[in-house]
Parts: structure tokens; sequence; C-alpha cells
């Protein structure tokens, strides 16, 4: 079977890129060569298992230039995109685009990475029309799969299969973390929290100031690391610079990675913490998986977590760890019974995670697709 992904991809920062290249490194050990079309800016490949072709503008105006690389290596049994709008857009070229695909291959498969709630009638509208061009769609959550039955789309067309997760078998501990940082990082003794992933509103960045105010003045012995770059422009970039700023300048106990880490620091990092702290906000009618979650549940660590859609495989196996968006206080309850219960929590994390991880981990799901592949022919 010849399979060719449409996606980003890395050195390219974007969380659908680091998502294709764990999928195929592991998919291309069961079935090779794999083709990655892959936006620019990623690092071309020729050979081996994992074949990277640079081939596209993210949000461009014309992806003709796409449909003819994939014509001129193909043919290929399946093309698989990894659709996010902030990579295609929401306008008529991707659509002339998944139009002209139909004639170069016999199967087109759609994984959503965002599935559009109907309150958003527009963009649901043209959700729907990239599903009646595609053979297949793949949604991460049974709220997305539900929401497109409610939007009367025939389920026997989408198919719930995971987001994968990378099951972290670093043994780094608060030593390593100068090293993996690249700055003075005494946190021997510390209760170290991680804020992992890109800067953004959605992120709950723009809460920083006051969630590190609080929870360094109840608990003094802590350190909060922020390991992520800016993934925004305009207005939103300055107000999260600025925000950053304010942060960085008024409390000591509060790192900041200065960019992207290394996908093995980032590893590495998740061992070393105590705790990971995901304070999401969430837009409301879109539904989707957040991939820094499935990292952070792989390093087996206590999450406090925020009551989002992005979230619920988290919150709804961990509900004692999880606070409503935005709200302070009960980010502060749910960090007091952390500290207060740590062993015993950490234990049962461990446990209630173990069948997650065996069902989600990039085996499975790189075999999943397989055998999804395979009953379309």
């Amino acid at each position: 079977m010849k399979v060719a992904f449409v996606s980003t991809f890395p050195p390219l920062h974007c969380g659908i890129g680091e998502y294709t290249h764990f999928l195929v490194e592991k998919m291309s050990r069961q079935e090779a060569p794999i083709y990655v079309f892959s936006a620019h800016g990623a690092k071309a490949k020729e050979r081996g298992r994992v074949i990277s072709i640079p081939s596209f503008q993210p949000r461009a105006e014309d992806f003709s230039g796409l449909l003819e690389r994939i014509a001129e290596e193909g043919p290929f049994d399946v093309v698989h995109i990894q659709h996010e709008y902030g990579i295609f857009g929401k306008g008529e070229p991707f659509m002339e685009f998944l139009e002209g695909l139909r004639g170069h291959v016999p199967h087109i498969v759609l994984t959503l990475h965002t599935v559009i709630h109907s309150r958003n009638s527009e963009l649901a509208r043209y959700q729907q029309r990239m599903i009646d061009l595609s053979d297949a769609v793949f949604v991460h959550s049974t709220l997305g799969e539900y929401e497109l039955w409610m939007q009367e789309v025939d389920l026997r067309k989408v198919y719930f299969v995971p987001h994968g997760t990378y099951v972290n078998r670093m043994r780094a501990t608060k030593g390593d973390l100068a090293e993996v940082l690249g700055m003075e990082a005494e946190a021997d003794g510390r209760f170290v929290i991680t804020v992992p992933g890109f800067l953004r509103w959605d992120k709950g960045i723009m809460l920083l100031q006051v969630v590190s105010e609080r929870i360094t003045e109840e608990f003094p012995d802590t350190t909060i690391i922020v390991a992520g770059g800016f993934q925004a422009e305009g207005k939103e970039l300055s107000m999260l610079r600025e925000a950053v700023a304010e942060v960085d300048a008024g409390f000591k106990q509060v790192l900041f990675t200065r960019g992207f880490l290394a996908r093995r620091d980032l590893f590495r990092l998740l061992a070393a913490s105590d705790a990971i702290l995901l304070p999401y906000r969430e837009w409301p009618g879109h539904l989707g998986v957040s991939g820094i979650l499935h990292l952070a549940m792989g390093a087996c660590k206590p999450i406090l977590a925020s009551r989002v859609p992005r979230l619920v495989e988290y919150t709804e196996i961990f509900p004692e760890l999880s606070f409503v968006e935005e709200d302070v206080e009960g980010l502060l309850g749910v960090l007091r019974f952390l500290r207060k219960n740590y062993r015993e929590v950490a234990h049962e994390v461990r446990r209630r995670l173990h069948a997650f991880l065996r069902r989600t981990n990039w085996d499975s799901t790189a075999k999943r697709h397989l055998e999804i592949y395979s009953s379309l022919s």
C-alpha cells in the first residue's frame, strides 16, 4: 500500500507537524516508505522509510503546485490530509485542491484536528463540503464524533482514532534542568510545575501573572517553568509578549525557556517535573484534542487541567485535578489537594493512565490507521 500525507512537518514548529512526525515514524515500520507532502519550512528527505517533500505554503491562495507534486510522485492508494484551518485556510483554494485530488487517488482521508460545532453555521457548511469530498474522516475525540452525528454526517464515514501518545520513559532528575533549559535552574528540593506548549492566549498565558503570584505566595518552594515559544501575530503577539515580560521581571521563581525546546529536552523536562499545568481557555464551537496533553500524559505526572473540550480525555479520568477555566481559586484548590496528597496522587495517576497509554500509544495508533486504510480498498 502506497500512502502519502499532506501536513506540516518538522523542523517547522507546529503541533500538527509533531503529530505527523510521531505517526509516520511508527507507521513506516509497518508500511514503508511513507510520503509526506509537507509545508515549506520542513526538511526535504528523498530517501528512507519517510520521504518528505516540501510542496505548499500554509494558507496559500493556490494549492495547484501541491496537486502537481502528488501526481508526479504517485500513484498513491491513500492520500491522508492532516487538516487544520490555520494550515489550509477557510476558502475555496483548499476545496479546489480536494476536488482536483479526486482524479489522482482512489481514497482521500481527512483528519479533522478541529471539528466545528453547528453554532458556527457558515464554517460547519464548509466542513460538510470537505467531508463530502473525502472517503474517510478521522476525529480524535468522541465529542467531535457525535457533533458530526448531530450535524447528520453519516458515521459510516467517520472513524474515532485517538490521538497518539508518546510514552515517556526518560529518567531525568531536577539536577538535569540547568542543562535542559540552558540557564541557571536551582530546582533540587523545590516543587517544579511545568507549563508546556505554545504561548497563545488559549493556553492561559494571559493569566500567568496572577497564577504565578498566587501559587508562589502560598507555596514559596515552587518553581514554575514555562516551556514554549510564541505562536501568535499582530495584537495578540504584542499582548502575550507584554504579559510574559511582566512575569519574567516580577517573579524569580518563574523560568522561561526562551523559545522551543528540542523534542528530547521537552521529554526530559516533563520527566523531571513534579506536576504539569494546563490552564487552557477555549474557542467556543471548536472541538479538538491537545497534543501537549498527550505528551504530558505520556510522562505519567499529575496534570492540573482546566475543564475544556481539548483536555476532556484527562479531566474525565482525573476530575479531582481539574478546574473551571480562568478560575484561579479552583486551580489553587486542586494544587492544595495535590501538595497535601502528592505521593498517593502520583501513584494513582500512573495506575489510571496505564490502560489509556496502552490504547493510545503511537504503535497502536499507527496500526489503527493502516487497518482503516485497508478497509477502504
